[in-house]
């Protein structure tokens, strides 16, 4: 049905076209319109002075109106928000052991054009952050150090130490996880950087709003606006009267949820909205075959706490031998272990002798009883003694006084002067009875985790390739290959009734990209027609004929086609151009002296070529015209040029360390 519609259309375009070259009146008024509108558009915008002052000064001074193409219409089109050509700038120089050897950022804080803030990082970065960086010794994995990104309230860039339970999405990029990681993934590496700065500088100040981004090799650089100078178009643009206010723009930097609930509300308004721009994308046939092919799906491991409490006790009757005089006591020995013990003076003191008692080795210190022993905890499992009572009663015996007691309060340890006595004044061996008993609450805390894998289909499907993968926001694959760079294990808290457990896991999300199917729209239909129409065409001067195969519901039929043409003009080989000079004073200096001083000979010019309009050159007051308006043929000059410059640039950095020859291949 595609192929039926396309069909259609196709005809319709060729009758019109038809009706229109059927008239030569109507061509040549067409060809003279369209000549006349070229030349208008060209008087206002066609040079560089022209853009300036048709377009910049109206759009950055409110005493300069825009105006239309044709000069009768004009209206204020000011830019209300100031803006800066470098909002932020990020410089990264990675050292022959793949550490970055030197990171530099530079700010424009107040958009004013002119960077007034360049913080130079103090350390190696031999590990990328989403937040932060990891500093340690070069070219290895050692005596590392954690910092994440900050700024004041001016939004002034600097970093603070951390541990590494505060970074997050990191991997390492100097030569002790591979090799030339920075250059192979600079993109990624700049991004990451980057995205920390602006980060941190959003959080101190969110006024600051990021409106474009340009990387190359060694650099990112942000362009940006103050948003708190901006006024809203809603209240002069009728068609931005749903816009929401600045306010309420900047205030979904702290407020992310509801950014989510404004982009759903957004989309719902605009579905049964034929006209908008999400119903025509999201409907159209790309969009469609797109959400047929690509999927995407997440790995993710999920932890979780559970409490438990344990109880525990006993009792029973004791006897010990004893001579005199006996006390008893609890002592908490550790968390795990409590003991009751006894401690028998004998009538001679410490180390005498006891009368028929034999059992006994004397009053030489305290003796353990009964020992109560709390389970060690599981390595992943935080445990806590939350009660416990251990009571002594019913002390006698004969020619001894009776006694009792109850020590509480083993949470909070026990004091070992906590005793209980009892004398026996009759002489000899005595036997002594008493009971005892303990009560004891345990709680624990106990780490748990799963991992639910909703890619194990797609990764199974032999018709399905992995396109792209993250693993804790960093990229290890991309376009359908691997970067090079693996995600450092990472620590999340987890809290249960005991206490926080910290788990260290090698990864804790991953997002991947599948890419299932061909990929490959089907254009046979389109190529089988257009091939007949293009090796069928037959151009007479006055008309074009041709042969138009169209697929029906029954087949293919082929009809004879005509489209007149217009009067034709003679054609130039070339378009006409001007080559034009202009004195350029040039002060960049370098470590040998300035460079006018070491150019010859010292004068240089910036070289323009400029469209001829009417076969007049249009130059620019100063510029010298060096060819008038001809067929330029440059080549020899551009090869020339380009030559030099990869020849300049053959040793711009070392990535070795080492000075390099320059080398002509």
């Amino acid at each position: 049905m595609q192929s039926v519609r396309w069909s259609r259309n196709t005809a319709a375009s060729l009758l019109v076209s038809a009706l229109l070259g059927s008239s030569s009146a109507l061509a040549v008024d067409g060809k003279t319109a369209g000549q006349d509108a070229g030349k208008s558009a060209l008087s206002r915008f066609g040079s560089k002075n022209a853009i300036n002052s048709n377009i910049s000064l109206p759009m950055t001074n409110s005493s300069n109106l825009m105006q239309t193409v044709n000069g009768a219409t004009s209206f204020p089109a000011t830019l209300t928000a100031p803006s800066s050509a470098k909002f932020l700038e990020v410089f990264i120089q990675p050292s022959g052991t793949g550490d970055l050897q030197q990171v530099i950022v530079s700010q424009d804080l107040n958009t004013d054009g002119t960077i007034d803030n360049a913080h130079t990082v103090p350390a190696l970065v031999s590990g990328v952050c989403a937040n932060g960086y990891i500093s340690c010794n070069a070219g290895s994995w050692s005596n590392c150090r954690y910092y994440t990104w900050t700024a004041d309230t001016d939004g002034r860039v600097s970093e603070a130490p951390a541990s590494i339970t505060d970074l997050g999405g990191c991997y390492c990029i100097n030569s002790s996880c591979g090799s030339n990681l920075v250059w192979v993934n600079s993109a990624i590496v700049l991004k990451d950087i980057g995205g920390g700065i602006v980060n941190a500088v959003h959080t101190s100040n969110t006024s600051f709003t990021i409106t474009s981004v340009n990387t190359d090799i060694t650099t990112i650089t942000y362009y940006g606006q103050v948003t708190t100078q901006t006024n809203n178009a809603a209240s002069s643009v009728a068609a931005f009267a749903s816009s929401p206010t600045v306010s309420t723009l900047t205030g979904y930097y702290t407020n992310w949820p509801q950014l989510t609930a404004a982009r759903d509300a957004a989309a719902t308004s605009q579905t049964s909205d034929p006209s908008s721009f999400y119903y025509l994308i999201s409907n159209s046939g790309a969009a469609r075959q797109a959400q047929g092919k690509a999927s995407v799906c997440t790995v993710d491991r999920a932890g979780r706490v559970d409490t438990t409490v344990t109880s525990f006790n006993d009792s029973g009757p004791g006897q010990v031998c004893t001579d005199h005089l006996i006390y008893m006591r609890v002592h908490k020995v550790d968390d795990l272990t409590y003991r009751l013990q006894y401690l028998d003076t004998g009538p001679g003191g410490p180390g005498a002798a006891h009368n028929n008692c034999n059992d006994n080795p004397g009053g030489d210190g305290w003796h353990t009883y009964k020992s109560v022993a709390v389970s060690a905890p599981d390595p992943a499992k935080l445990g806590k003694l939350m009660s416990a009572t251990f009571n002594i009663n019913n002390m006698g015996g004969p020619g001894c006084s009776t006694a009792s007691a109850s020590v509480d309060g083993i949470i909070n340890g026990f004091d070992t002067s906590v005793q209980v006595g009892m004398s026996c004044p009759a002489g000899g061996a005595q036997g002594p009875t008493f009971n005892w008993s303990y009560f004891f609450d345990y709680k624990e805390d106990q780490y748990t985790e799963s991992v639910e894998d909703r890619c194990t289909t797609l990764a199974n499907d032999p018709d399905c390739r992995l396109k792209d993968e993250e693993i804790d926001n960093v990229v290890t694959n991309q376009n359908f290959n691997p970067t090079g760079l693996n995600q450092l294990p990472s620590c999340k808290p987890f809290t249960g009734q005991v206490g926080t457990n910290n788990i260290c896991r090698d990864w804790w999300h991953k997002k991947r990209t599948y890419v299932c199917g061909s990929q490959q729209y089907d254009f046979s239909d389109v190529t089988t027609r257009f091939g007949q129409v293009v090796s069928s065409s037959s151009d007479n001067t006055a008309n074009l004929t041709f042969q138009d195969p169209r697929l029906g519901p029954t087949g293919w039929t082929v009809a004879n086609g005509s489209i007149n043409l217009p009067q034709r003009d003679p054609a130039t080989e070339c378009e006409v151009a001007c080559k034009t000079r202009i004195a350029k004073i040039d002060t960049q200096v370098t470590t040998t002296g300035n460079v006018t001083d070491m150019r010859v000979p010292a004068q240089s010019y910036d070289i323009f070529y400029k469209t001829c309009i009417d076969n007049s050159c249009p130059a620019d007051p100063g510029e010298e015209i060096v060819i008038d308006c001809q067929c330029i043929n440059e080549f020899a000059e551009a090869a020339t040029v380009i030559q030099t410059l990869r020849l300049a640039g053959k040793d711009n950095i070392c990535s070795s360390g080492q000075k390099q020859p320059m080398q002509s291949r």
